[in-house]
């Protein structure tokens, strides 16, 4: 076993081979090799490929998370949602590999990925606080939010958008639609 070698340092070169050749291609032999370390000396601090992969999920989230908390700084309301969404999908196309690892997570009931998400819902929570909805609606329109982001990052990540129209226009109409109609879901409630 390498001197000093963490289970953070492991996992930050498997977020690096992951980059290199996919989340699918992820061995303990190909990351132990990485290393220079043999195989066995993984298991002084992971369980197995499993518990690197759920390290992987952790890592990006947090890693995103942060990314979308920086960009929301000084923003409220739409400006935030907009700043998040414009990020969220940056993320997703700097570093598709640690995304499929956060979306492709193996337990999602791991309670270090239940800590990072319960963050990202709870800065999510804050910025929609701005908009009079009650605490199942914030859930909808986080639930919302996902999807629209999600769904645009995957669908660029896979050349879904074929079509000339710039991506971006795109982009800024669908989050223009979606909060023109939670302003309107706000304004039947009352």
């Amino acid at each position: 076993m390498r001197q000093g070698l963490t289970k953070q340092q492991i996992i930050k070169q498997a977020a690096q081979q992951i980059e290199e050749t996919g989340l699918h291609n992820l061995t303990l032999a190909a990351l132990a090799q990485r290393l220079h370390i043999k195989t066995p000396s993984l298991y002084n601090h992971i369980n197995n490929l499993t518990d690197l992969r759920n390290g992987l999920s952790c890592y990006g989230l947090s890693m995103l998370t942060e990314k979308l908390i920086q960009s929301a700084l000084g923003k409220s309301q739409d400006d935030a949602l907009f700043a998040i969404a414009g990020t969220y999908i940056a993320f997703a196309k700097e570093h598709p590999n640690l995304y499929d690892a956060i979306i492709h997570v193996p337990d999602p009931t791991d309670p270090d990925l239940h800590q990072i998400a319960e963050r990202l819902l709870n800065f999510l929570f804050k910025i929609l606080e701005g908009y009079p909805l009650s605490e199942e609606d914030r859930v909808h329109a986080v639930r919302g939010l996902r999807s629209i982001v999600h769904g645009f990052a995957s669908l660029q990540l896979h050349q879904g958008f074929n079509m000339k129209n710039d991506q971006d226009e795109s982009l800024k109409w669908i989050l223009s639609a979606y909060l023109a109609g939670l302003k309107l879901n706000l304004s039947n409630k009352s």
